[in-house]
């Protein structure tokens, strides 16, 4: 077997430490469940005020909707 290169311990030895920093980096489950019940908690938004502009757009297809389906029914009496 080959003998080992001093570059590959200094390889393996710096792996091991990017992962030990990986490790100590990482917040406890403590920590965690102390920023997620910050995050979890938001403000209550009038969803109907603040996306007002959608509702006028889904009205707006939906009557262009009905109007094709009414000019293909329509259109399937009349060809035949």
């Amino acid at each position: 077997m080959a003998k080992k290169t001093r570059r590959s311990r200094r390889k393996r030895k710096a792996a091991q430490t990017k992962v030990a920093k990986a490790k100590q980096q990482q917040p406890t489950p403590v920590e965690r469940a102390a920023v997620s019940a910050e995050v979890s908690a938001p403000a209550k938004v009038d969803l109907a005020k603040e996306y007002h502009y959608v509702f006028s757009d889904l009205r707006r297809i939906a009557i262009i909707a009905a109007v094709m389906f009414a000019l293909l029914f329509a259109l399937a009496f009349v060809l035949r």
